[in-house]
């Protein structure tokens, strides 16, 4: 009779901290961070890079999400592959580092990572802008883009995702 108390208990606390959970997956409240406190999250992406062969030198963290939109920092120290998002357009808040944004034209040879995500391949017939600190870009949905970072920089940003209403 004890041990299913004591799992009544727990199955209630896991159930009481998973609603907790879902209820700080979307933000409501007001969303605030000061430049240092995003400097720190840029710091610490370095860190969560992969180290070794230079393959997918890429680090990314969600910081916000609110149901039709989220935001995140990545940094590059290699130049991303093409995509397409049908569900959602990006808006790039350059922060750190040089990149050149590569837009729109097609992708030959992508493949669909997941409904309505295309990525891979080669990205043909794009205009290209180059991004410095304070520069931002809205890539809306649809639109075939790449992060092209020259070799030996860096390149970090923030994007915020919003779903194509």
């Amino acid at each position: 009779m004890k041990k299913w108390i004591a799992m009544a208990a727990v199955l209630g606390f896991l159930g009481a901290v998973s609603a907790q959970q879902r209820k700080r997956q979307i933000n409501t409240g007001l969303g605030f961070w000061t430049t240092a406190e995003l400097n720190a999250i840029s710091a610490g992406l370095k860190a969560k890079e992969p180290a070794g062969n230079g393959n997918n030198m890429y680090a990314t963290t969600g910081f916000d999400f609110r149901g039709n939109y989220s935001a995140q920092l990545t940094r590059r120290d290699e130049s991303g592959v093409p995509e397409i998002h049908a569900g959602w357009s990006d808006v790039f808040i350059a922060r750190e580092g040089e990149a050149t944004l590569l837009y729109g034209g097609k992708i030959e040879g992508g493949k669909e990572n997941r409904p309505g995500e295309i990525g891979g391949g080669k990205l043909v017939g794009a205009q290209s802008k180059k991004m410095a600190p304070g520069d931002m870009a809205f890539i809306p949905a649809g639109m075939p883009h790449q992060t092209v970072v020259a070799p030996g920089r860096h390149f970090t940003v923030m994007i915020l995702k919003v779903i194509k209403p």
